[in-house]
């Protein structure tokens, strides 16, 4: 593995660490805040790497 700041994570499993919603990373992408890494083409999963994800300050 190339390092773990290039892990792709699935939508669910971000909104998991950081303590948000899946809801809240797409409304995220939806307005230019925050883009996943990579769009799945077949499924259209957001695929955020662990580097792009947003922390909380809770």
């Amino acid at each position: 593995m190339a390092g773990d700041d290039d892990e792709l994570l699935t939508i669910g499993e971000v909104a998991k660490l950081d303590g948000i919603t899946a809801k809240a990373l797409r409304y995220y992408d939806a307005h230019n805040i925050l883009k996943p890494a990579a769009v799945d083409p077949a499924t259209g999963y957001q695929l955020p790497t662990t580097d792009t994800t947003p922390r909380s300050n809770a």
